[in-house]
């Protein structure tokens, strides 16, 4: 049966920022989801009640019987420890990649979710066409293995030095923070580096801003990693956010037979020549539709291990490299 011939699934936003907002949006027009219920410290039933959803405390959330699904919106907070487990119904959680969780701490709430439903990992960067158009080049046998994945990505966020005219972001838009934003693309395209290597990380050493608060993934406009995988393959992934020269390559990979860039795929023949074709994507049409995947996700009653492994390996890469921005040292990933 087709998603959008079934009820949508009832959402409750855990928080109401700017990614809240969007769901709420988003999901006014149609699709598997329908936002009904918010938690939020802050007072925006102004901007939701239009839309039909109400505010309620969290424990009154994580209790209501008419939500189906939560919908982590923060990347500072993972509300695990403050959800209570004892529900009279089955109730899912959907966040994006989680900034702050150790790997043992994402292990435990993959494992703490199937006591009340399941966790679910929102990709949005996942139906990009670059990407898919790499995943198709990665998985051709024809490639052999991948030596080598680079993805450099520079922008300019931020005011320039000494400005008289700035507007300070929302208090409780916390997206607007040029930290968070620097480190949700490195979460991201870690998400797509994993899928593209199909290996194990086995070493990351990290490279980002030295600020008079200390080094941190928050801190500064940079964020560089460097990753060795279990099978010899390195990689790079390079964010910048202060830069006047917008830089995006897209995925570049090569292998032992080719590789590609900007969409197309570069073949290497035997007498040593190369040939580029266009590539065509990886991947059904429908998959592009991030919500319509989670929904199928939700529905099917089945957890994924290839997704929740996927998940702990980003997990465990940011860990890694927080403790190599403190030690200036790649480290070894356990």
């Amino acid at each position: 049966m087709a998603g959008d011939t079934l009820p949508p699934l009832r959402v409750g936003l855990v928080g109401c920022g700017r990614i809240g907002l969007h769901l709420i949006e988003r999901s006014a027009v149609g699709g598997p989801f329908q936002v009904v219920a918010a938690s939020e410290e802050l007072d925006v039933s102004r901007l939701i009640a239009p839309f039909g959803v109400r505010l309620m405390s969290l424990p009154e959330l994580a209790q209501s019987t008419d939500v189906d699904v939560l919908w982590g919106t923060s990347y500072w907070d993972f509300p695990f420890d403050r959800l209570p487990l004892e529900t009279n119904h089955v109730q899912h959680l959907i966040v994006e990649t989680p900034f702050t969780l150790s790997p043992p701490a994402a292990e435990q709430a993959f494992a703490d979710a199937s006591r009340r439903g399941r966790l679910l990992i929102h990709h949005p960067w996942r139906a990009d066409l670059d990407f898919r158009q790499a995943l198709a080049v990665a998985r051709d046998e024809k490639l052999g293995a991948i030596r080598a994945v680079k993805f450099v990505l520079w922008s300019y966020a931020r005011p320039p030095r000494g400005a008289t005219r700035c507007v300070e972001p929302a208090v409780w838009d916390e997206l607007a923070q040029p930290g968070a934003t620097k480190l949700r693309f490195v979460a991201h395209a870690l998400d797509q580096l994993v899928l593209l290597v199909l290996s194990r990380p086995i070493r990351v050493f990290a490279v980002g801003d030295r600020v008079a608060d200390g080094n941190d993934l928050f801190a500064g406009d940079s964020l560089a990693l460097h990753v060795l995988f279990e099978s010899g393959c390195e990689a790079e992934i390079d964010v910048r956010l202060d830069s006047p020269v917008p830089v995006q390559s897209g995925w570049m990979l090569t292998g032992e037979r080719g590789g590609y860039a900007k969409g197309r795929q570069h073949t290497l023949t035997d007498e040593g020549e190369v040939f580029d074709s266009p590539v065509t994507p990886a991947g059904n049409p429908e998959d592009t539709d991030q919500f319509e995947w989670l929904a199928r996700q939700i529905r099917s009653g089945v957890p994924d291990a290839t997704e929740e492994a996927c998940a702990c390996f980003v997990v465990t890469l940011l860990d890694g490299a927080q403790r190599s921005l403190v030690t200036n040292q790649p480290v070894i990933l356990s």
